[in-house]
């Protein structure tokens, strides 16, 4: 009798356990998500320096590096629907929207030379369904 509930408690202790921890990762994970989607949404429908646009795209290219989230061929980061992020950015003189892969490839610093003082405004954000982590910022400059 006493074996049966050693045996019960022992389980009913490892399911407790198992539910204490997902909910832990759960919050933790939220949390992370949090702090990582609000230096990015701080510049949603705001005015903001070149400088500032160059940070985010180089927080979204070290976040996709620290994801491991993978490349084409031509070096554009694959949305993975979990915790990619894409950054386009519109120049008033282009016709076309430069990705943040082509910018990076030109190198920071020349984009800081040449529009570190532009006005940039982020007109678009989306978030990955699954998660709620940003996935997409779309920046015109003004």
């Amino acid at each position: 009798m006493k074996k049966i509930i050693i045996v019960i408690l022992s389980i009913v202790i490892a399911i407790l356990s198992i539910i204490v921890y997902n909910i832990y990762e759960y919050n933790n994970k939220k949390i992370e998500s949090q702090k990582n989607n609000s230096n990015f949404e701080s510049a949603y429908g705001k005015e903001i320096l070149g400088t500032d646009v160059i940070s985010l795209i180089n927080k979204a290219i070290d976040n996709n590096e620290k994801n491991k989230v993978e490349k084409d061929a031509k070096g554009t980061y694959i949305e993975n629907n979990i915790n990619s992020i894409k950054i386009d950015v519109k120049f008033k003189e282009m016709d076309n929207v430069i990705s943040m892969e082509a910018i990076n490839s030109q190198g920071a610093v020349n984009f800081a030379i040449n529009f570190g003082a532009a006005t940039f405004k982020c007109t678009k954000l989306e978030y990955h369904e699954k998660t709620k982590n940003i996935k997409y910022m779309y920046f015109e400059q003004i």
